[in-house]
């Protein structure tokens, strides 16, 4: 029973520590696209053709999309260090999932 349990709660601590890799991987990526498309927004307004209002709502709508990225990316990341908890401490991880009851 202890070699099952102990295996569980290795592959719980993987599982924790592989989505929690991915929502951080995720985190960069975002941080990566917001560098490039706050870079591009200046280029934008200063080419010619190119109307300030258009480029603005463009801008405007990648802040958007960035910050739910972000936000996604964190829910994420904090997913894995929640499984990784639970594995590590099963006694914690059901308190928790309970609430406070107990």
């Amino acid at each position: 029973m202890t070699e099952a349990r102990s295996a569980g709660h290795r592959g719980g601590l993987w599982a924790g520590g592989l989505v929690f890799g991915v929502g951080l991987a995720m985190m960069l990526g975002v941080f990566a696209l917001a560098v490039i498309a706050f870079l591009r927004v200046p280029a934008a307004l200063a080419g010619p053709g190119e109307s300030m209002g258009r480029a603005l709502a463009v801008a405007g709508l990648q802040i958007g999309f960035l910050f739910v990225m972000a936000y996604l990316s964190s829910l994420f990341a904090s997913k894995g260090l929640e499984f990784f908890a639970a594995a590590r401490d099963p006694e914690r991880g059901r308190g928790a999932a309970r609430g406070s009851e107990g």
